[in-house]
């Protein structure tokens, strides 16, 4: 049994009025639980299809090292059935990250088959967690990539149709009849894809998004429209089958920090009003796109008025519309890095009405955590509830007649001892017993925290300094214009960049501001060819049998005279006069893309990685020989997001306290990292 002690470590919301600890009333809901002994704690796709038939996937996370599960649910009965296993159906792969879900992208084809993409968040089974970037590269233990799956429900057959993209885990996919094609997104890389299912070719339109954005909607006027996770937002031009920047972003809320960071589309429904309504993680605004003027509308905030004395950051993950053109959603809270439960709330939006809370949404012995996905059919509403921590997921469903009519009558307390846990008067309300109600949970903090702590010593796989800033051209210039093709710093510190492809821009940044921009300017670009000629003569070292590629591509001078020299195969050398010393390999693919030398030339810097890589940098110095750092990637309040994994040029301060980098994926950017 825990002690007060842990229940206040623990509590990280203030005390709230016992109203909103009142479950919505219960005549008309049910909640079909999966049982105590279920491994895989999460739902993170549900679809019904046009014929009323209802599927989803059961997911295992972190902590479950599993393969996802797939499932059809009966809403007459409640019953969950097991229609298939992936580890039954396709080839896996033992030592593997695990296929552990399908997250976001089933869509339903014309014949009524399903497609749909599978995602991980469960590791290896020899791994302490899921560690997907930390063995990107790793051929045995690391993630092979995401099947595309299709399911005929009448049959029960499975048909994998293959791994699209090699080691990317797609994160969200819908399906357009129109074209005859499946488009998808990678959480790891952010670059967005078409499958043509009539002739399996996939196209690769380049990074969309910073990392990890995963919805994507089809609009009423039949383009695939999505979102960046720092909230700008495109389409797919379903005419053109081009990738469109509509050069609209979503605003920051105003009170919650976390917004900078964290500003993607989450969900969204075309309402009513020929309007498309979105929610966006961590904002307290609702957002409508207007597609007659092709903008972004706010439509007003989603919080009823008796949350808004709380100090917390409201979540919206999913909503729909009823037949009356009510708003149905469920609102969760965050606090410290924590989130917690599901409060059912209806809002009669087009006609001017107020943010209504009808409690919290489960029964009184179990409520729910997060809806991945609502729908309301014929009047009753479901929701896929997941993560109520390490317990087995469930189905929700309520009869919204039934709620209407009783939503003034008298409500039951929750009773549910993971709700309280969150609360600084939980004890009190729930009383002493909650200390061993909630142990199970209190373990699994415990048990999290060792594994943050593992993970914060053992899985530093970016190269993050505290203080850092990035400079996205790509909202400077044309999309296709802002690969950075070379940085450097000047005598007073300001870093220099020139992006472009066809048409060339110089900017002047200093501390993550642009000071200067000039366009139009001429730029020619190094000779690589030169180079590899300049140093043909050198016995540069190479992995066996791939002698060919054991040309300079970068070069860099160290103090003494002696030149480090990064090949097109990733390998690094030191070179003074015509002896070779040969330093390994500074990333696990090539080429070395460019090198910096601080001013006295005892340490280098350099940007390494094959194109479809996640791109490494790396340092080199006597005394710590060469060092790998990651990749670049971080989203927090401070600093926002920032992912790119196309690094190609960089450069030193000339006091040798900033690392200036520029990258050449499709979302051009220049960061600046304080070392």
């Amino acid at each position: 049994m825990y002690t007060r002690e842990v229940f206040e470590k623990y509590a990280v919301f203030d005390a709230v009025d016992i109203k909103l600890h009142e479950m919505i009333p219960q005549r008309g809901v049910r909640l079909s639980v999966f049982p105590p002994e279920t491994k895989h704690n999460a739902i993170w796709d549900y679809a019904i299809s046009p014929q009323g038939r209802h599927f989803f996937s059961l997911c295992a996370e972190i902590a479950c090292p599993d393969y996802v599960h797939f499932y059809e649910y009966f809403p007459e009965t409640g019953e969950m059935k097991l229609l298939w296993k992936l580890n039954d159906s396709i080839i896996t792969y033992d030592r593997a990250i695990r296929p552990s879900k399908v997250h976001t992208s089933m869509s339903f084809l014309p014949d009524g088959r399903i497609i749909m993409a599978t995602h991980t968040t469960a590791g290896a089974p020899a791994h302490p967690t899921w560690m997907p970037i930390a063995y990107y590269y790793h051929l045995w233990e690391g993630y092979p990539g995401s099947n595309v799956i299709v399911f005929d429900p009448d049959t029960g057959k499975v048909e994998d149709l293959g791994i699209p993209v090699p080691h990317e885990t797609i994160y969200g996919g819908i399906y357009d009849d129109k074209t005859n094609a499946y488009y998808f997104s990678g959480y790891i890389r952010g670059h967005v894809y078409r499958l043509d299912l009539s002739n399996r070719h996939v196209t690769d339109y380049g990074q969309a998004t910073e990392f990890g954005s995963f919805r994507l909607v089809k609009g009423l006027d039949g383009h695939i429209y999505f979102s960046s996770k720092s909230g700008r937002f495109n389409r797919i031009n379903t005419d053109t089958l081009e990738l469109e920047d509509l050069g609209l972003e979503f605003p920051v809320a105003r009170n919650i920090p976390i917004t900078k960071a964290h500003n993607q589309m989450v969900h969204a429904v075309n309402g009513p009003d020929g309007k498309l309504y979105m929610l966006v993680v961590y904002n307290d605004r609702l957002f409508a796109y207007n597609y007659k003027t092709c903008s972004i509308e706010d439509a007003g905030e989603f919080i009823p008025e008796e949350f808004k004395k709380y100090n917390w950051y409201p979540i919206m993950h999913s909503m729909d519309f009823d037949k009356y053109g009510v708003l149905w959603y469920c609102l969760r809270t965050i606090n410290k890095g924590r989130e917690f439960q599901n409060w059912l709330v209806r809002w009669d939006i087009l006609n001017g009405g107020n943010p209504e809370n009808l409690g919290l949404a489960g029964t009184p012995e179990r409520g729910t955590t997060l809806f991945s996905e609502m729908y309301i059919r014929d009047d009753v509403l479901y929701g896929a509830d997941t993560n109520h921590l390490n317990d087995p997921p469930a189905i929700f469903r309520v009869d919204l007649q039934t709620l209407r009519e009783d939503r003034h009558t008298p409500r039951l307390l929750c009773r549910d001892p993971y709700h309280y846990i969150a609360y600084k008067n939980g004890l009190e309300i729930y009383g002493e017993e909650l200390l061993k109600d909630a142990a199970p949970y209190y373990d699994t903090y415990e048990e999290n925290a060792r594994n943050f702590e593992f993970l914060s010593r053992h899985n530093t796989h970016t190269f993050s300094p505290p203080v850092k800033k990035v400079v996205k051209l790509w909202k400077q210039v044309p999309i296709e214009e802002s690969r950075v093709n070379t940085v450097w710093f000047d005598r007073e510190g300001n870093i220099h960049a020139i992006c472009g492809k066809n048409s060339f821009t110089h900017f002047i940044i200093r501390d993550g501001v642009i000071l200067s921009k000039e366009e139009n300017i001429s730029f020619i670009p190094d000779d690589k060819d030169a180079l590899a000629k300049e140093y043909s003569h050198l016995n540069l070292p190479s992995h066996p049998g791939r002698e060919y590629l054991a040309m300079a591509s970068a070069v860099a001078d160290l103090k003494d005279g002696r030149k480090l020299i990064g090949t097109r195969d990733g390998l690094l050398a030191i070179v003074k006069g015509d002896n070779v010393f040969s330093l390994g390999p500074c990333a696990p693919n090539g080429p070395v893309h460019q090198m910096a030398a601080t001013s006295d030339g005892s340490k280098v810097y350099g940007v390494a990685g094959d194109q479809y890589d996640l791109g490494m940098i790396f340092t080199y110095d006597d005394e710590n020989g060469v060092r790998m750092l990651g990749r670049i990637c971080f989203c927090d309040a401070e600093s926002g997001t920032g992912a790119s994994c196309e690094p190609y040029c960089i450069d030193v301060s000339p006091d040798g306290k900033r690392l200036a980098i520029g990258v050449v994926d499709r979302l051009g950017c220049v960061y600046e990292f304080h070392l």
